[in-house]
């Protein structure tokens, strides 16, 4: 397949994800406040700083953040001079399909136009100043109807492993995100004596990632904070912690990686992906979920992300535009 089919298929899933994230965390927060006596700069804020728009959010006349959660809300869902919000991210999406139409199937792109043409429309608008959370939830089951129709309508080739490359990807940065969101809502805390709020917290970090029933499934876990973290970081069954996705990453990474050749030592197309996602696995891997807390939360949790940015700019290196000189090498 083509470099241009290949980046479009893999950023076509990596702008889905994105908007189901979004959703799911503003439904959920719109949610929590209800349950929990939180200060005002502890409600939305946090979820500006995860998604790195504090100074395009204060450069847009977003409003004060710390006391206003409408503000934060129409920011992060329609503002189209931030390249983070629902609408940006869904308008790429569907673009990326559109160039690639003949390579998806019919029924993903009906369910990306519906939502679409349905976002677009002024009703929208009204539904979503009428009830928002009706309005995330819609646009959640959408992208998860997305997914859906992928897996069971496309050729499951090339093209579909690039997708799902996309996907392990951004959820693997995006469950360490979001697990942010709680250090900068309440900061660090000692696992030992949590108080209600921050137990709050922690239930509502599983439902920003739709993790609440897988995580009371295992007989063993109880709710704590580091309970909690073991599983977003390290459950290798749940499909978005950052350990099952970064072990996805490495299988699709290999399933599009041109084959071995037999006379000799093969194809240098994705060695520095490979390189850099066998790296960050293999130190995850050694990882548990004490040697992280007594590192810092924060401190690992950006760390895990600065290194899946990078991996993300690897496989646009290798597979999308790669410069003059790794041609030569690669066509020798």
């Amino acid at each position: 397949m083509i470099s241009r089919v290949a980046e479009s298929c893999y950023w076509l899933n990596r702008y889905v994800e994105r908007v189901e994230t979004l959703a799911r965390l503003l439904s959920v927060n719109l949610t929590f406040q209800l349950d929990a006596d939180l200060p005002e700069v502890e409600r939305w804020w946090p979820l500006v700083i995860v998604h790195g728009e504090q100074e395009v959010y204060r450069q847009n006349g977003g409003g004060d953040p710390t006391d206003d959660g409408a503000a934060v809300q129409n920011y992060l869902v329609w503002n189209e001079k931030s390249t983070s919000s629902m609408l940006s991210s869904l308008r790429m999406a569907r673009e990326n399909a559109r160039t690639i139409r003949e390579t998806i199937s019919l029924e993903m792109w009906e369910v990306l136009n519906d939502l679409w043409v349905w976002m677009i429309d002024p009703t929208s608008l009204q539904s979503f100043e009428r009830d928002p959370h009706s309005f995330y939830i819609h646009v959640r089951n959408a992208c998860l109807l997305f997914h859906g129709a992928a897996n069971a309508t496309m050729l499951h080739e090339d093209p579909f492993e690039f997708m799902r490359l996309g996907t392990a990807i951004e959820r693997a940065g995006q469950t360490a995100r979001i697990l942010d969101v709680k250090y900068h809502s309440i900061g660090p805390t000692d696992p030992r004596i949590e108080t209600p709020v921050e137990t709050a917290q922690w239930i509502a970090t599983l439902r920003f990632c739709s993790a609440a029933e897988p995580f009371f499934k295992r007989e063993d876990n109880f709710l704590a904070g580091r309970e909690i973290a073991a599983f977003l970081l390290f459950e290798p069954a749940f499909p978005r912690s950052v350990l099952h996705n970064l072990q996805r990453a490495k299988n699709f990474l290999n399933l599009v990686r041109p084959p071995l050749s037999a006379n000799g030592p093969g194809s240098p197309v994705g060695e520095r992906t490979d390189r850099l996602l066998t790296t960050l696995l293999d130190r995850i891997e050694s990882l548990d979920v004490d040697t992280v807390l007594e590192q810092g939360l924060h401190e690992v949790l950006t760390w895990i992300v600065a290194a899946t940015a990078e991996i993300g700019e690897a496989v646009s290196r290798d597979f999308f535009h790669p410069d003059a000189g790794e041609l030569r090498a690669s066509s020798s």
